[in-house]
């Protein structure tokens, strides 16, 4: 099972009050157990639903509300992108400071190791957020408790040992079991021939792996990437603006006009019309939206994977 399903499993268990508790115990006294009210926990899965929607469509699907789903289908990069992602919002002012704080940690270490270029420094940095959190996740939810030993679980270990992994093997995300299912998944679709399907298996992977090698090599020969959608405006380094787009010029008024103006007039220029556009593309390849056309939408024309 992944690390991220491995964690969000230990975390949300603690959080809800759904880890053993032995005679020797009581879960009045779990401080941490913030979730563990069944009101607190369905309002707290209708934020996480709620806030899917302002996902990009880069982060493929969105989490659904995790207490309908967390006992069906709920999949793991749902649990990675709440975890890892929503749920430091959502749990402000929710989970007491001090279990905020140490979760905060581990969150900035796994977003760091989730990249697939990680510097020096960035390394440094989380083998020592990492190594924090690992010894007050310790302190504050096992307390060296005998009763509370089973809060430990192996994943805990394995996080520490994260950064010096990826010191040898180069990032995590390259390695990662849903980066090898994917590839898996790609080179068994490449197969047409039904009589002996592993060796046509391997000679696929081979025959990806030498494309990969040569584009790595000669980047110019890759003739697979797409240009820039009709209508589209390309600002250069990388922004795109996208439609829809107005029509007719348009002149901002009050405020609107007020800053504008203020920027224009700082570039040695005066207030102009403009046409509104409803969509911009960022070199990273996420598309930021305006709000000029998102408030005509209504929530449910949102689905699970970020587009209208």
């Amino acid at each position: 099972m992944h690390l991220a399903g491995n964690l969000s499993d230990l975390l949300i268990s603690l959080w809800h009050g759904m880890m053993e508790c032995s005679h020797t115990d009581d879960k009045n006294l779990w401080d941490w157990a913030v979730l563990h009210d069944e009101d607190t926990w369905t309002v707290h899965g209708k934020g996480v639903e709620n806030a899917g929607m302002f996902i990009p469509s880069s982060f493929d699907c969105k989490p659904r509300n995790i207490a309908d789903k967390i006992n069906t289908d709920y999949k793991t990069w749902e649990f990675h992108l709440y975890i890892f992602g929503l749920a430091p919002a959502l749990l402000y002012t929710v989970l007491p400071e001090h279990y905020w704080i140490n979760f905060c940690k581990l969150v900035r270490g796994i977003q760091i190791m989730s990249q697939h270029a990680i510097n020096k420094q960035d390394l440094e940095h989380t083998y020592v957020l990492l190594c924090s959190w690992g010894r007050e996740f310790e302190l504050i939810y096992y307390q060296l408790r005998q009763d509370w030993l089973h809060f430990i679980c192996l994943c805990v270990h394995q996080v520490l040992h994260l950064v010096t992994k990826t010191m040898h093997k180069g990032p995590p995300i390259c390695y990662a079991q849903w980066t090898m299912e994917c590839t898996i998944g790609n080179l068994g679709q490449e197969i047409r021939q039904p009589s002996k399907p592993y060796e046509n298996l391997a000679e696929e992977g081979l025959r990806q792996s030498r494309v990969n090698a040569l584009l790595a090599i000669m980047p110019e020969l890759d003739d697979g990437i797409k240009g820039n959608p009709t209508g589209s405006v390309d600002l250069g380094e990388g922004y795109v603006l996208l439609c829809k787009r107005d029509k007719q010029p348009w002149l901002p008024t009050g405020e609107e006009a007020r800053v504008i103006a203020g920027f224009m007039i700082g570039q040695g220029q005066l207030l102009q019309r403009f046409k509104q556009w409803a969509c911009l593309r960022l070199p990273n390849g996420q598309v930021a939206r305006s709000l000029w056309r998102e408030k005509l939408k209504s929530s449910s024309q949102f689905t699970y994977d970020g587009q209208e």
